[in-house]
């Protein structure tokens, strides 16, 4: 191999993976690897093809790594985390759904408008069991005694976006497995989509309220910390619990294992100004 060869090898290797390194690092990491390409070919321009071949590992372990921060720079107890993680999953159902032709034409026809009022009337029925049951109703911390009128709106506001999101999901999810098994089951298909609609539903809309409870009801951040208080023969005497904490320093939740005389319900601590010295980053 002639060295003009060897050249035009090396400059097409580093042009291919420039395009794999992030654009933020791209420069740098050109300007990197030139060098240590100059250096090489100075003394042998196979060295130089040798070393080229180390550039694609290079740069998908460089943008490996900037995925990594990316993700680890994701603050998952925001709300806004939550909602974009259910916008996305309604994203790649609604595409999904686009992209066959079946289903497209299910969902956009008499029987899907039907469908969907039918799992928009189980989402409605599902919702006092799954209140009961995720003791969303019982929980003191959506009192809003030290809320503003303006955080009280926010929460709800959260709280049907989530609803929104997770049903309508769970929609496109039913009418995807009913069209899997339509063939197979004809006209008895319908109550395989009310089966999914009920199941789906009292999932989605349970987890919506339990999550719901498991944030903070003035920034709307997921707790943490959690800290059990109390050993488990203290259930009828004193504290049985878990304690949880806004990492804002707004308050701490108490949960009981269970309903007991003296602490039945979970409890809200609003905590005031003076603690969020030691809440600061």
């Amino acid at each position: 191999m002639t060295p003009h060869e060897c050249f035009r090898r090396v400059h097409r290797r580093l042009h291919m993976a420039a395009y794999l390194v992030p654009r933020v690092n791209r420069a740098a990491w050109r300007e990197e690897w030139i060098a240590e390409l100059s250096y090489a070919a100075r003394q042998s321009p196979m060295l130089a093809v040798a070393l080229a071949d180390g550039l694609v590992r290079d740069a998908i372990m460089v943008r490996r790594l900037h995925v990594a921060r990316r993700i680890a720079a994701i603050d998952w107890e925001a709300p806004e985390a939550c909602l974009r993680v259910l916008t996305f999953c309604f994203a790649v159902l609604s595409l999904a759904s686009a992209a066959y032709p079946q289903v497209r034409n299910l969902v956009l026809s008499r029987w899907g408008v039907g469908a969907f009022f039918c799992f928009t009337v189980l989402a409605v029925l599902a919702l006092p069991s799954t209140v009961v049951t995720s003791r969303f109703s019982a929980c003191k911390a959506y009192s809003g005694d030290a809320a503003t009128m303006a955080q009280r709106w926010s929460r709800w506001r959260f709280l049907a976006a989530k609803l929104v999101l997770s049903v309508l999901s769970c929609y496109l999810l039913a009418v995807h497995v009913t069209w899997l098994f339509q063939r197979l089951l004809g006209a008895q298909a319908d109550w395989l989509l009310i089966a999914c609609g009920l199941l789906f539903n009292v999932i989605a809309v349970s987890w919506a309220f339990t999550d719901q409870r498991q944030r903070c009801p003035t920034c709307m951040r997921s707790l943490s910390g959690a800290a059990r208080l109390g050993p488990p023969s203290w259930s009828l005497l004193d504290s049985n619990a878990t304690e949880e904490m806004c990492d804002r320093g707004h308050g701490l939740l108490h949960q009981p294992q269970w309903q007991t005389s003296w602490f039945e319900y979970a409890r809200w601590l609003q905590l005031d100004s003076t603690w969020s010295e030691l809440f600061k980053r």
